[in-house]
């Protein structure tokens, strides 16, 4: 089913059916790339042109969010160099589109509480699904489908003793 995204969200299609014409320019087309995750969560908040997102990426995330059983937010996918300068981002971050291809999403739950213990849940789960590049932060996670040789890291804020 299509969906138009809002900024309060998605709204089902047949539910601006009945709306005047004009009111439509408030959405744009969302494009659903697995069965929990559409294009305008990964997208750079800048504005710039779209990319896209690894498949590979997109198909971890959904094992991911198949196994907690629970949901996932994107915090960061696609990101300009722009951007990616402005957030502090690495000068080669995966975030950043390589011939027009995306392999970095950072996330964290949907809802309930991002306690360290929650995010080393998350970060541990993602480790068993062989996500190459994955990072451990103090509300979130880093996760990537980069080539080559697995990474991983604990940002220097990360606190053992609250785990």
């Amino acid at each position: 089913m299509l969906h138009l995204k809002r900024s309060r969200g998605l709204l089902p299609l047949l539910e601006v059916c009945s709306l005047p014409i004009p009111w439509l320019c408030f959405f744009t087309m969302a494009k659903r790339l697995s069965k929990n995750f559409l294009d305008h969560e990964f997208q750079c908040p800048c504005g710039c042109p779209p990319a896209a997102m690894d498949q590979k990426q997109i198909d971890l995330l959904q094992q991911l969010r198949d196994t907690l059983g629970e949901g996932l937010r994107v915090t960061s996918g696609i990101r300009c160099v722009s951007h990616n300068a402005k957030v502090g981002g690495a000068k080669r971050s995966w975030h950043i589109p390589r011939d027009g291809i995306c392999y970095a999403s950072d996330i964290t739950f949907l809802s309930g509480s991002k306690s360290p213990k929650r995010i080393l849940k998350l970060y541990v789960l993602a480790d068993r699904l062989h996500f190459k590049g994955l990072g451990l932060y103090r509300t979130w996670i880093h996760v990537d489908s980069r080539g080559g040789r697995r990474a991983r890291w604990i940002d220097h804020h990360w606190n053992w003793r609250n785990s």
